[in-house]
């Protein structure tokens, strides 16, 4: 019975770093992401393009595109463009 317990708990301990290192790496991706929409931030108010102009940009170069984050990000991705 002890034995049990201890393999049962070495293996949610190994299921929870896994988790962890998962959730670290979308942090990660969070955290470019939201750097690089700075980025197109800083650019778009130092250099102001005209309206035509930024819409025929957005129909050809997205903004961004959604990236495939797993449950993880679901609160984030509620804040995407």
């Amino acid at each position: 019975m002890l034995e049990n317990n201890v393999s049962d708990h070495k293996l949610n301990v190994e299921a929870m770093i896994k988790n962890l290192n998962t959730i670290s790496l979308e942090l990660k991706k969070m955290k470019e992401l939201s750097q690089l929409l700075l980025c197109d931030l800083t650019l778009h108010f130092n250099n102001p393009v005209k309206t035509e102009d930024a819409n025929e940009i957005e129909k050809n170069n997205p903004l961004f595109e959604e990236s495939k984050l797993s449950d993880v990000s679901l609160a984030f991705n509620s804040f995407s463009i």
